[in-house]
């Protein structure tokens, strides 16, 4: 499910980390269909249940040596107002296009999380306002996103996080609602160019059923160069690792709405902000026994198994919420236990583990 429009030049502007993404034009992507059945669709992968109990013996304990937490925000975890956020930026900076534009825009942070608002300030232009990280070398990157509003009447209602290089060009890619007179569809772009702005959109994954939820959970994982990996609601929705994204580190984060609709002004909400160096997570320094590692909920599902192999395991987590709760536990050929974490761990992608004999902890 690919499509591509060029030549298209997007407000062209001269690049640098205080441009936000450009706006995508708004009937690149398919309206909803209500003959169309949308294929996220939870996953029911079952990897079987263990005993959550820990080895009756074991020589070994397993220890976190490495952290992949890059950065994490709540963002639902304080009251601000716009003037106290502007005045006070540390993690996130604010800005976009709006003032300029002398478009009406606001954002604010609230329990329900960091809300962000605009209004175009003439039928079909676009005007946009965002929150963004600091240069990061991150791969995996999440949020929860909110579009305000099933449908509006006239023009679009673009909604999302856009990861975008921090270099010369704008190139980005995002994971946004589109909203318009027919609803709101989700979907995946990329987007390339030149110091100068946008040249070539690509539609990459969309989801074209009818009466989409306008909350959705998505992660995004990338090494800038062939490679993407989107999860929407915990299920992978587009992978690819022949692109060619002309992304180059380090990143920055985008929480943007961008709207060319006048109505009125309308708030993107966001919550739930991660970044991790990794989509897997590796546990090292197994015992020579050691066949499979396993991470186990505290209920005993099995969320994540991979062979050792050269004394390493390597497991896959992207689909899930981060922190992950669960226990990390080591089996040999024949399902023994040798080694466990004491409890459930809280586990982020690129998170590096060790298993050592007890009293004696090995350097990665």
């Amino acid at each position: 499910m690919s499509m591509l429009l060029m030549p298209t030049v997007i407000n062209p502007v001269a690049a640098n980390t205080a441009i936000g993404p450009a706006p995508i034009p708004g009937n690149l992507v398919p309206p909803p269909n209500a003959m169309s059945v949308s294929p996220i669709i939870p996953s029911n992968l079952n990897l079987g249940v263990v005993s959550t109990a820990l080895p009756s013996v074991s020589l070994y304990s397993i220890n976190q040596v490495k952290s992949g937490l890059v950065a994490s925000d709540p963002l639902n975890n304080e009251t601000q107002t716009q003037q106290q956020l502007q005045a006070n930026q540390k993690y996130w900076k604010y800005g976009g296009d709006a003032p300029a534009l002398n478009a009406k825009y606001d954002f604010f942070k609230d329990t329900q999380g960091l809300h962000i608002g605009a209004q175009a300030p003439a039928s079909g232009t676009y005007a946009g306002y965002y929150a963004v990280t600091p240069n990061t070398n991150a791969a995996l990157f999440h949020a929860v996103i909110t579009a305000p509003t099933t449908t509006i009447s006239s023009n679009f209602y673009e909604n999302g996080m856009y990861i975008q290089t921090s270099t010369i060009n704008v190139n980005y890619v995002t994971c946004f609602s589109d909203t318009s007179q027919w609803g709101t569809v989700w979907a995946v772009v990329s987007a390339t160019g030149n110091p100068f702005g946008i040249t070539n959109f690509n539609l990459l994954w969309f989801d074209q059923s009818a009466n989409q939820p306008l909350t959705r959970d998505c992660t995004i994982i990338t090494n800038g160069n062939n490679y993407l990996k989107v999860y929407l609601d915990g299920v992978m929705v587009y992978s690819n690792s022949t692109l060619n994204l002309q992304m180059p580190g380090p990143y920055n984060a985008y929480l943007e709405p961008q709207s060319s609709y006048t109505g009125k002004l309308l708030n993107g909400t966001y919550t739930n902000y991660y970044a991790a160096s990794d989509e897997n997570i590796k546990v090292i320094n197994n015992p020579i026994l050691a066949a499979t590692v396993k991470l186990v909920d505290s209920t005993g599902k099995v969320l994540a198994t991979a062979p050792v192999n050269s004394g390493d395991a390597t497991l896959s987590i992207g689909q899930y919420h981060m922190p992950l709760a669960a226990y990390v536990k080591v089996y040999d050929s024949n399902g023994i236990q040798l080694a466990s974490t004491s409890s459930p761990v809280n586990i982020f992608g690129g998170d590096v583990y060790s298993v050592n004999l007890l009293g004696l902890r090995l350097p990665i």
